[in-house]
């Protein structure tokens, strides 16, 4: 008998225990752990690691996890193993998905799935042509703008300017392209003698800098729509003993860009925020989660001029603008 009702109790026990879980399950909705999903092409980028820190760091500050994910290096642009990348993180049923995508058109397949499963994306740095819950950028017509206007006032409006193009299919790249002719046309003794595509990639930026100065040997300045084909035309510029007399502008403001402009071998970049960007993403995706409205569906971020003017005050503020950065968008969005 008493081996009958201690089973009872046991029994009694653990059907008490399970109902209490599922009490707690439901009743405690807002104190469950959001999961996020991120989806990137590549962290052997110094952009898209600041970006990946400020989601992280973001992440941390509202007790979300985050899952982050790149493509493989052999494959880091390429939509369709992206799209792979994205399905694998549909299946884990993740709160949101955050994406900085390979491609304005070549990934809207994995987007409208998440989409259709009821999984609300995020998409940052890019726009795409599909529906999103929300998509934030850099203005990168303006950053064009402003990278034109700063190299031909530091040309004094004349001289021979080379271009240096990113990959085709990302309006992201095209902006910032057709930003700065806009901006370098208002000088009238300003020439582009050379547009060429290294897809923003360092190595490739070496190679076509090389066929660069074997046609434009009197050159004046070269621009790249990214930081790492700008520090690749320096190592040509350095191998033809042209480093610091060809001025050099980039795109992104990454760290290692930053520390040529320091050392005198670049000369201005283009500030595209990429901690920002990450924080905004993750403060957004977290509002989504909960049920809150984002403040738009587009949101748009200007952006600024890092050169040899101001790289030390930009180097020293460094830590204290990235806490500051968490603070101003917990403020902004209401976390």
């Amino acid at each position: 008998m008493k081996r009958l009702f201690g089973i009872l109790f046991l029994y009694a026990l653990i059907c008490s225990l399970a109902v209490a879980g599922c009490s707690r399950g439901a009743g405690d909705e807002g104190n469950a752990v959001l999961t996020i999903a991120q989806s990137m092409p590549t962290l052997n980028n110094p952009w898209y690691v600041l970006f990946a820190n400020g989601s992280k760091d973001m992440a941390k500050e509202l007790d979300a996890e985050i899952n982050q994910v790149t493509n493989p290096e052999s494959n880091a642009w390429d939509p369709g193993t992206q799209i792979g990348r994205i399905e694998n993180l549909i299946a884990t049923n993740p709160d949101v998905i955050s994406i900085d995508p390979t491609s304005t058109d070549g990934i809207n397949t994995a987007i409208d799935e998440a989409m259709s499963k009821g999984i609300p994306v995020v998409m940052s740095g890019t726009r795409v042509s599909t529906k999103v819950n929300v998509s934030i950028t850099a203005d990168n017509v303006q950053g064009g703008n402003l990278c034109g206007d700063y190299l031909g006032k530091r040309l004094n409006g004349k001289g021979k300017v080379a271009m240096i193009l990113g990959t085709p299919g990302r309006d992201v790249i095209q902006n910032r392209e057709n930003g700065f002719r806009s901006a370098i046309s208002v000088y009238s003794d300003i020439e582009i003698v050379s547009e060429q595509v290294a897809n923003l990639e360092r190595a490739q930026a070496v190679s076509v800098m090389e066929t660069i100065l074997q046609a434009n040997p009197d050159i004046d300045a070269v621009w790249a729509a990214n930081d790492e084909m700008a520090l690749g035309a320096i190592e040509a510029l350095r191998s033809a003993g042209k480093v610091g007399t060809v001025i050099v502008g980039g795109f992104d403001a990454s760290p290692d860009a930053v520390e040529a402009i320091s050392k005198g071998e670049m000369h201005f970049t283009a500030n595209q925020i990429p901690y920002e960007i990450g924080v905004r993403a993750i403060a957004v995706a977290v509002m989504i989660a909960r049920g809150q409205n984002p403040p738009a569906e587009d949101i748009e971020l200007a952006m600024s001029i890092v050169s040899t003017e101001n790289v030390e005050e930009y180097l020293e503020q460094q830590q204290k603008l990235q806490r500051e950065t968490i603070e101003k968008v917990k403020s902004e969005y209401g976390l």
